[in-house]
């Protein structure tokens, strides 16, 4: 590391003294600087959580092949939608309420006689691609829905 003190700097051929109090409109510049990169990263934090949630809107389908299972969400863009699930000739539907948070899809189903609206599912999600979601249970089950 170089160090040079005022005296040397002042003294080398080509460079200007600096001074050590940084002048009025320096100031201001980095005032704004700051206030510009703060604004910046607010608009993108904001805009992260809504592109998830334009994102997922739609039919997602996810089928096992070795169990016959196929489950399928069907996303509204205000917020509710309805979850099917079918295994063999057996099939229920369930009516849901559902909020996107941090890359968690929080889904309460209601209208039922198994849950009530106070029990919220919460399973953490990603997208591989436009067309495949990954949703992951609290158990760390994973399942790729493709939109339909």
């Amino acid at each position: 590391m170089i160090v040079l003190s005022k005296r040397r700097l002042a003294c080398s051929p080509g460079l200007k003294f600096l001074s050590a109090a940084p002048k009025k409109g320096m100031r201001k510049i980095k005032y704004y600087l700051a206030m510009a990169l703060i604004v910046a990263t607010v608009f993108m934090l904001t805009s992260c959580g809504k592109k998830d949630k334009d994102q997922i809107i739609g039919v997602w389908e996810y089928n096992d092949t070795e169990t016959g299972m196929k489950a399928v969400y069907d996303l509204k863009e205000d917020g509710t939608g309805t979850y099917s699930l079918k295994v063999g000739d057996q099939e229920v539907v369930y009516e849901l309420k559902y909020e996107v948070k941090k890359g968690h899809l929080l889904v309460t189903y209601v209208n039922n006689d198994i849950f009530t609206e106070d029990d919220v599912f919460d399973s953490e999600f990603s997208f591989k691609d436009s067309n495949t979601m990954i949703i992951k249970d609290s158990d760390g089950l994973e399942m790729d829905f493709k939109r339909k």
